[in-house]
């Protein structure tokens, strides 16, 4: 399994992005950066977390760390964007991260005329005029949260959407509430009660759900040897690891991987 690595994707630490012509296919792999992908023209089949999604013009594919991502039967033209969480931006936000139903965002005609316009701006000034390819990003991200979706989360204070980007791209290092809270410029005790006040669970139990979410992922859809999984998942101890699954799933990692789990097409 290919794991991609931002130092060797994003010059510039931040931003890259590319407009390409895509043929054949790319196997499961996932990465520790956000990554989009919109399909001006084309086809083929793009699989997020074991469901598989049409790859049709007006496509907009959009994949966090704790995806599994691969493409098959592809011929298309599309845009690529690899880039880094804007922590510095209060405006920043992706959409529909804490309950998100769907990775595929469908644009209608007049919208695809923007975002095409958009994105092709953001391959021409990435390099060299990177406050405006910020942006060019964050205004993207603003159209999409206008998208009509059942599974909005425009309720979420920002405090919370901010945190849940921050352990999204950090679930794999020892990300705490501690640390969150200072990234935040917050108390540790108020972000737990933020937490629970606004998502119904602890902080704990909302990494949890990221972690072994991702874990079922790489289990199911790739060929990284079980013992290495924890690490990927963000968990140090693979004992640990090993007997919280099973508590979870009531199943080992080694048993759950032999399950044959078939990926939903949308």
């Amino acid at each position: 399994m290919v794991i991609l690595k931002q130092e060797n994707q994003i010059a510039n630490r931040f931003l890259s992005a590319s407009r390409k012509h895509f043929v054949g296919k790319a196997s499961p792999h996932i990465h520790d950066f956000f990554e989009m992908e919109y399909i001006i023209e084309g086809k083929g089949h793009c699989m997020i977390d074991g469901r598989t999604y049409p790859m049709t013009a007006g496509s907009l594919f959009l994949l966090t760390p704790a995806n599994t991502h691969a493409v098959y039967d592809a011929d298309a033209d599309m845009i690529n964007v690899m880039f880094k969480c804007d922590h510095t931006d209060p405006a920043f936000s992706l959409p529909f991260l804490y309950a998100p139903s769907s990775h595929r965002f469908c644009m209608q005609d007049a919208d695809r005329i923007l975002m095409a316009a958009q994105l092709t701006e953001l391959t021409r000034v990435y390099e060299q005029q990177t406050d405006y390819a910020r942006t060019l990003l964050s205004c993207v991200m603003q159209k999409l949260a206008c998208a009509p979706r059942a599974d909005t989360d425009g309720g979420l204070l920002p405090y919370i959407q901010r945190s849940l980007l921050y352990i999204t791209e950090n679930f794999r290092s020892g990300v705490t509430l501690e640390s969150t809270a200072a990234h935040l410029g917050l108390c540790p005790t108020y972000l737990s009660e933020l937490f629970s006040r606004q998502l119904g669970m602890t902080f704990q139990a909302y990494l949890d759900r990221v972690r072994f979410s991702c874990a079922q992922n790489l289990l199911a859809l790739t060929d990284l040897p079980v013992c290495v999984v924890h690490e990927y998942a963000g968990f140090r101890d693979y004992a640990n690891f090993s007997r919280r699954f099973k508590q979870r799933y009531g199943t080992t990692p080694g048993n759950y991987r032999k399950q044959t789990i078939s990926p939903k097409t949308v």
